[in-house]
C-alpha cells in the first residue's frame, strides 16, 4: 500500500487485512511506518518486531508487526557475519550504529529485507506492507539497488583496502607516531573518522556478497506476479499528484499495479444527484421551524443549500479521480467517514465499506 500522508493508507492495509481473514487467508499486516495507527486501528496497545495476532472473529487469521530497522539489521548481521569476532567488532563500530538507526534509507532497505524474510518463509497466504509516505516509499523500491550500487561502488572498495592507499602497518605506524600532532591533523581531515569507518567496511565486507544476493532476490521479489502495488489516495491535489508520481515510477519499473483506493470520498447525498421535487406540504411544515438566531434564511432554503453542496463536493471529488489519476487502473473509493477509528471494531466496519462499495 503506497501513498502520500494522512490519506488513510494504514487503515486501508488493516482493512485489507481483515477482508483477507474474513477470506480464510492467514494474513500479515507489516508497517514501516513508526506512527503507531495500525496498532490503535486493531485495538491493540503496542507492536512489536514480532508478528502478533489479532484478536479477530473470522475462518482466517490476521496478524500485524511493525518494522523495528535496528532489530532487523542485527537480525541481518548475525545471520551473514562470518565469525563472533567479526559480528563483535561490527555490534560495536560507531558506523554500524549510525547505519542501522539512523542512516537515510537504512529502514527501507531493512524493511525490503523483512518482506523477503516474510514472503520467502511461507509462513503466510498474503503479505500487506503499509510503507511510508510515497517519498519514503520510492526510497522503498529504491533500497534493493541502493545497496547492491553501494557495495559494487569504487569508494566502497577503496575504503575497503587498508585506510585507502596506505598500508595497515604503515598508517598504524604514523598514527601512533605523535598524538598531538596526530589530533590536530585528525582535526581537519577526518583521519580518523576514515580509520573508523574503513575497519568498519572491513569488518562489513565479509558479508557483502550475502547482502548482494539477497537486494537481487528482493529485486526479484518485487517483479514477481504474485507481487502488486495498491495507490491509496484522496480526492485531493498535492495526493492525486503523488499517486500519479508513483504509478508513472512503478509503470517504468515493470511492477504490478493492483489498482487505486480513494478514501475520504464525499458520498452521493441522500436522494440521488438529481435535484429533488420539493414536497410542499413537507416544506410548509418546515418553513416556520428553525433557529432565528441561527440564520435569518428560512430552513427549507437551508436544506436545499446543504444538499446542493454535498452534491458539488461528492461531484468535484469525481471529477478530480477522473482527471488526475493515472488512465487503465482500476479504481475504489471509500466514502469519507467523520471519525478515527479507535476500535477493532470500527476497523471491521471500514473493511465492510471498503468491499460493499460498488465504484
Amino acid at each position: 500500500c503506497c501513498g502520500s500522508g494522512g490519506v488513510g493508507k494504514t487503515t486501508s492495509a488493516a482493512a485489507l487485512g481483515v477482508l483477507a481473514a474474513r477470506q480464510g487467508l492467514k494474513v500479515q499486516v507489516m508497517t514501516i511506518d513508526p506512527a503507531r495507527r495500525l496498532a490503535q486501528a486493531m485495538g491493540m496497545d503496542a507492536l512489536s518486531h514480532e508478528a502478533q495476532r489479532v484478536p479477530l472473529e473470522a475462518p482466517g487469521e490476521l496478524w500485524a508487526m511493525m518494522l523495528d530497522s535496528k532489530h532487523a539489521f542485527d537480525e541481518l548481521v548475525e545471520t551473514y557475519a562470518p565469525s563472533e569476532r567479526v559480528k563483535s567488532t561490527i555490534f560495536a563500530n560507531q558506523y554500524y550504529q549510525q547505519l542501522s538507526t539512523t542512516l537515510g534509507g537504512s529502514r527501507e532497505l531493512m524493511a525490503m529485507e523483512q518482506v523477503l524474510e516474510t514472503a520467502e518463509s511461507g509462513a503466510y497466504d498474503l503479505l500487506i506492507v503499509d510503507t511510508p509516505p510515497s517519498q519514503h516509499a520510492l526510497d522503498f523500491l529504491d533500497a534493493p539497488e541502493r545497496i547492491v550500487s553501494l557495495l559494487d561502488g569504487s569508494l566502497t572498495g577503496l575504503l575497503v583496502r587498508p585506510y585507502g592507499l596506505a598500508a595497515r602497518a604503515q598508517f598504524n605506524l604514523f598514527r601512533q607516531s605523535s598524538a598531538l600532532t596526530l589530533k590536530f591533523f585528525e582535526r581537519f581531515t577526518g583521519v580518523q573518522m576514515l580509520a573508523d569507518l574503513s575497519d568498519f567496511l572491513l569488518a562489513f565486507s565479509s558479508m557483502f556478497d550475502g547482502f548482494k544476493e539477497r537486494s537481487h532476490r528482493v529485486r526479484a521479489l518485487m517483479r514477481d506476479a504474485t507481487t502488486s502495488f495498491l495507490l491509496v489516495c484522496a480526492p485531493e491535489p498535492a495526493s492525486l499528484r503523488q499517486a500519479d508520481r508513483f504509478a508513472a515510477r512503478l509503470r517504468r519499473d515493470g511492477l504490478g499495479i493492483a489498482g487505486v483506493l480513494a478514501n475520504r470520498v464525499h458520498p452521493v447525498p441522500s436522494g440521488g444527484l438529481a435535484e429533488p421535487v420539493p414536497d410542499a406540504e413537507a416544506l410548509a411544515g418546515l418553513a416556520e421551524a428553525g433557529d432565528r438566531a441561527f440564520s435569518d434564511d428560512p430552513l427549507p432554503e437551508r436544506l436545499a443549500d446543504a444538499w446542493r453542496e454535498a452534491r458539488n463536493l461528492h461531484t468535484a471529488d469525481h471529477v478530480a479521480l477522473r482527471t488526475q489519476l493515472p488512465d487503465g487502473l482500476p479504481l475504489k473509493t471509500v466514502p469519507r467517514l467523520a471519525r478515527d477509528l479507535p476500535s477493532l471494531a470500527h476497523l471491521e466496519d471500514f473493511a465492510t465499506r471498503l468491499a460493499e462499495d460498488p465504484a
